[in-house]
Order: C-alpha cells, then sequence, then structure tokens
C-alpha cells in the first residue's frame, strides 16, 4: 500500500513539474535583429516593411509562445522581429509580445524610442454606418497641404 501511494505521489509531483515547464516561455531574440512588420503575400513571398521579400530556404517564424507559424498563418502586419541571410531574404521572424514590443529597439530611429506600440504603428478605423443599411458616412477630408 505504501509503494502505490508513493508511486502515485512521485507522478504527480512528475505530472506537476511537466506543466509547470511547460508554460514557461523564455526566449532570447538576437541583439541583431531588426524590428519590422511583417505580411503573408503567396507561397514564399511576405511583405516586410512594406516590401516584398522571399523566405530563405528553411526560414522559420516562430509565434508569442515561440512556436513555429506557418507563413499563411501569421497575422496581417505582425510587429516582428527578423533576420535575413546575405542574399536579403527572410531568414528568422519572432512575432513579438506585448513585452518585448515595449522594450526599446536600437535599430528603431529616436522619434520611436519609448513609445507605446499602438502610437507608431499605423491606425485606421474606416468608417461605419450608424444603422444598418445606411451608406458609411465619408472619410474626413486630408489637412490642408502647407504654403510654405
Amino acid at each position: 500500500m505504501r509503494i502505490h501511494l508513493l508511486s502515485c505521489l512521485a507522478g504527480a509531483l512528475l505530472a506537476a513539474g511537466t506543466v509547470a515547464a511547460q508554460t514557461i516561455t523564455v526566449r532570447t531574440l538576437p541583439e541583431d535583429a531588426k524590428r519590422g512588420q511583417l505580411s503573408h503575400v503567396r507561397e514564399n513571398v511576405m511583405t516586410l516593411d512594406g516590401r516584398e521579400t522571399t523566405l530563405a530556404p528553411g526560414a522559420q517564424i516562430r509565434g508569442q509562445n515561440n512556436l513555429l507559424v506557418l507563413p499563411a498563418a501569421l497575422p496581417k502586419d505582425s510587429l516582428v522581429k527578423y533576420q535575413v541571410d546575405r542574399e536579403g531574404a527572410l531568414f528568422r521572424a519572432w512575432v513579438l509580445t506585448a513585452d518585448e514590443a515595449a522594450r526599446p529597439d536600437k535599430f528603431a530611429p529616436a522619434a520611436v524610442q519609448g513609445r507605446p506600440v499602438d502610437q507608431v504603428l499605423p491606425q485606421y478605423a474606416p468608417p461605419r454606418p450608424a444603422r444598418f443599411g445606411d451608406k458609411p458616412p465619408a472619410p474626413p477630408a486630408p489637412p490642408p497641404a502647407s504654403q510654405n
């Protein structure tokens, strides 16, 4: 009876340790990785900071939980840290968590440093109709051009 109880207790501790180890996600991003926005276009073609690039052979995209993400499953305009190979093809990319995105980036311009991500990235909220079936309101007019 005592051996059975000890084996059950050992199994429970092992299971608890396994669960605890799975919830800890520690990852270090390379110092030379640059920050950018990444989207999937088609097959192995991606847009990186608004320009099209291809995936290098063996390229990896890692999600916020550090698991591999298929290019087609990548959310549009994901904020990532990335590395490119010698030919300029995307080699590695890591989708940033909120904590990682809040950290300063040594490659970012000084005007962007220390600002929250939602202030740096462009925001677009399309005009919506007041009621179902109504036409949406006209978008606001752009500001007048400077006379300088």
